[in-house]
């Protein structure tokens, strides 16, 4: 798998881009468990951490809001407000 960067691909700061392959077929994907914190989280902030992961530019979503989302406490109040950027 290359490290290279393209247009659509994030920062990666997590080392999370991966490849999955499937008979003839392969797919860029984000692996959750390379995010501390990740494996605890409900389905629905694991599907917003997927999306950061993928999107992360250093700009719009950094790591901090990758992190945040990681240490998501439902008792706490928010503190960091984060972006969902639906790619087709």
């Amino acid at each position: 798998m290359s490290k290279g960067i393209n247009a659509n691909a994030s920062l990666n700061p997590f080392d999370a881009r991966d490849t999955l392959k499937v008979g003839d077929n392969s797919y860029q994907m984000y692996r959750l468990d390379a995010v501390p914190g990740a494996e605890k989280l409900p389905y629905s902030l694991k599907a917003l951490a997927e999306n950061l992961l993928r999107t992360e530019d250093g700009v719009n979503i950094i790591k901090d809001h990758i992190e945040a989302i990681a240490n998501w406490d439902p008792s706490a109040n928010p503190s960091v407000e984060i972006q969902f950027t639906p790619r087709g």
